[in-house]
């Protein structure tokens, strides 16, 4: 091993409590979101459920599948990061190209809405929409500029901090997976 290398004891206990702090304060933005949306779809049964037709289910199954595979990729990377950096690396490849997918489909899902005149101000089920799932790709984006940080230190020796900060990013992305979850019941299937 690299003498400048952290050593990475056997049992490994999470350092970085921050991350939780953060994905709390996000979760709670959210559900408040959530909420508010739930109550203006009580007050406007039938603006919602017309709305919600308007929307293809299985755009939404698509990208809730690559996101959780992405999740699902990160999870077996590391898991193998320190013990076997080339399959490590292998596996984050995927994981970025999952999110890389999914903001390809969400993008060609904008596209189809707004050629059809289908905008953020045609009504509020449509204003939730966009905003939802704008600032959800924003956090994707995010993400995936953190995955690629990693993906950078694998296959070098690891340093104290990197092993924890990966560790974050994975809390981060399955928040990011969790909320997408969220989303795709509330805008495409709740009726």
């Amino acid at each position: 091993m690299n003498q400048g290398a952290a050593r990475i004891p056997e049992k490994y206990e999470f350092k970085d409590k921050g991350v939780w702090i953060f994905v709390g304060i996000d979760l709670a933005i959210f559900a408040l979101f959530f909420l508010v949306f739930l109550t203006e779809r009580v007050a406007t049964p039938d603006v919602f459920l017309a709305s919600q037709a308007e929307l293809n289910p299985v755009y939404g199954f698509i990208n809730t599948a690559v996101l959780v595979t992405s999740s699902w990729l990160l999870v077996l990377a590391l898991k193998t990061m320190v013990a076997n950096h080339r399959l490590a690396r292998r596996y984050l490849t995927g994981a970025i190209l999952m999110g890389l997918i999914f903001i390809v489909s969400k993008c060609f899902e904008y596209y189809g809405k707004i050629s059809a005149g289908i905008t953020i101000v045609d009504n509020v089920f449509f204003s939730f929409y966009y905003i939802l799932t704008f600032i959800h790709l924003c956090h994707v984006i995010g993400g995936l500029i953190a995955l690629k940080v990693v993906h950078g230190w694998v296959g070098q020796p690891v340093q104290e901090g990197q092993v924890a900060f990966a560790e974050s990013v994975g809390i981060y992305w399955h928040m990011v997976d969790l909320l997408w979850i969220y989303l795709f019941l509330l805008l495409y299937l709740l009726r």
